[in-house]
């Protein structure tokens, strides 16, 4: 889970910083380097959450069951519950015009990498791992 500091900030300098932060993030999206940007940023687990995330936002959109998005992506029913009840506010809504202008063969093939990076194997070798913990 990640980690934020205690220590409390002005909400001047945290607007700032978030706006400086969504400009870089443009910059390098125009450069096409937000790959590297983002990978040179975050942890592996943060990597791996934000792609849950986005996982579940598009899930929700095509409707599917919370139980097939809790088993398949691993996340807690809570955490389901409380992104649909934001998407129900409409507060996703930029990120599913995003979603909704690619390519639908695109997602789905996003969506299986997701789905392959986060969960142990559902056969072979190490699919019993969990149980020598």
């Amino acid at each position: 889970m990640p980690h934020v500091s205690s220590k409390k900030i002005k909400k001047e300098v945290l607007n700032k910083l978030y706006s400086e932060f969504n400009g870089a993030l443009e910059k390098s999206a125009r450069k096409s380097g937000t790959r590297l940007f983002l990978g040179d940023l975050l942890t592996r687990t943060e990597k791996v959450m934000l792609a849950k995330r986005f996982a579940v936002i598009y899930l929700l959109s095509k409707k599917v069951p919370h139980s097939y998005i809790a088993e398949s992506l691993g996340i807690s029913y809570p955490t389901i519950s409380r992104m649909s009840l934001k998407y129900d506010l409409g507060k996703y809504s930029s990120l599913l015009k995003t979603i909704k202008s690619l390519d639908q063969e695109d997602i789905w093939r996003i969506l299986e990498k997701i789905l392959k990076a986060g969960l142990p194997p559902r056969a072979g070798r190490g699919r019993w791992k969990f149980l020598y913990k």
